[in-house]
């Protein structure tokens, strides 16, 4: 058997997601009860939840609940029963976040990007985490910060 980020990198590979359904309707249903949100936040694998979540919701004709998707360091949705969902880009506001040094870089930002009707893409010098070293990662949050202002209506100093 190979190393999983082998495998993951192979677009021969198939991947099967468990409980996918379920799993996008307990996270609606904490949006419902802890509610409302602006902004949900995905980093790595969590992005992926972000993505079906918003497919789901729009194959269902449903709003997205949330004005933003800030996705730190994700990767597209790989099993082939959600392919269909994604052959319209999301139209959902995105803000992708993407550490160049991260092992998943060139995996995840071009196959991220594509799942979204323009997204906004920053990058910084870092690996597979949020960004912590300045100068860049001030620059970084503070791009994150206007557009979560901007999506939200709030007025930035």
């Amino acid at each position: 058997d190979r190393p999983y980020q082998e495998k993951l990198f192979d677009p021969t590979v198939s991947f099967k997601y468990a409980e996918v359904e379920a799993g996008v309707d307990r996270v609606l249903k904490r949006i419902k009860e802890k509610g409302p949100f602006d902004v949900i936040l995905g980093f790595s694998q969590g992005c992926i939840i972000a993505h079906l979540t918003a497919a789901i919701l729009r194959e269902r004709g449903e709003e997205v609940p949330w004005r933003l998707s800030l996705l730190f360091n994700g990767m597209q949705v790989r099993d082939q029963r959600y392919k269909g969902l994604f052959q319209q880009p999301l139209t959902v506001p995105s803000v992708m976040v993407f550490g160049r040094k991260d092992e998943f870089y060139n995996y995840g930002r071009a196959s991220q990007a594509a799942l979204y009707q323009d997204p906004l893409i920053l990058e910084h010098d870092e690996g597979h985490k949020f960004p912590s070293q300045p100068p860049k990662a001030r620059e970084v949050y503070d791009e994150v910060a206007k557009q979560v202002c901007w999506h939200c209506g709030i007025a930035s100093s």
